[in-house]
């Protein structure tokens, strides 16, 4: 009992049903009893076939939509013969089960194929675990990156602050005041960060980013 995690009343009720059972097939001896309710609606098949549909494109399926909405995807069950009739709720709960969102979308960037990525990839690995001997001995390791186009915004009103029964709230609309670009090092040994932000990212202010750390780093 204690190895199958399960009660003494349970191991009683399976012994009562072996002595009681008049099957003479173990595997029927062992099933379960009868249980109240109504049989499922839909059989497993139909439910794959259904999930399968939804991990396809909808064009695929000559349907003028690029997303899968619950009532398209109960549309073309219906279509190809899955089933007679199904709802929206139905269609809903199947994909709840094994987490498809068809509503949702996430960027992606496909990589492209690099014949020396594994050699720069373990170049970057070692100098990222050298950093600490190497800091000790006086040498820096920085890492350095940047971001462009970072809009400059403003709330057109401010923010209000939270007061008993309602949350803090923040002005939707905002003005605009370009875009900024941030150069950011860091400091793989230290964890300290040098990020200037300013209007433009061209060679002469990547040059002079530059500078000034090894100004910072020398004084």
């Amino acid at each position: 009992m204690r190895q199958l995690n399960i009660a003494r009343t349970t191991v009683q009720n399976w012994r009562r049903r072996w002595r009681e059972s008049k099957q003479p097939d173990v595997a029927e001896r062992l099933s379960d009893l009868p249980r109240p309710g109504a049989p499922a609606t839909y059989t497993p098949e139909q439910v794959c076939a259904i999930v399968a549909i939804a991990c396809e494109r909808p064009e695929d399926s000559e349907r003028p939509i690029t997303h899968w909405t619950q009532q398209e995807l109960a549309d073309e069950a219906v279509k190809r013969g899955i089933v007679p009739a199904i709802s929206q709720r139905a269609i809903g709960h199947f994909l709840k089960q094994v987490d498809l969102q068809p509503h949702r979308i996430r960027g992606w960037l496909t990589s492209k194929p690099d014949a020396q990525f594994e050699e720069k990839c373990h170049d970057i690995c070692q100098t990222y675990r050298q950093a600490s001997e190497r800091a000790e001995a006086g040498i820096e390791t920085i890492s350095i990156d940047e971001m462009t186009g970072i809009q400059a915004r403003e709330r057109a009103a401010p923010t209000l602050p939270m007061r008993p029964g309602c949350v803090e709230r923040q002005e939707f609309e905002y003005l605009r005041h370009g875009t900024r670009t941030l150069i950011g090092g860091f400091n793989v040994a230290t964890g300290e960060v040098a990020a200037p932000i300013g209007p433009t990212r061209t060679e002469q202010d990547f040059a002079q980013y530059l500078e000034q750390l090894f100004a910072q780093r020398s004084s």
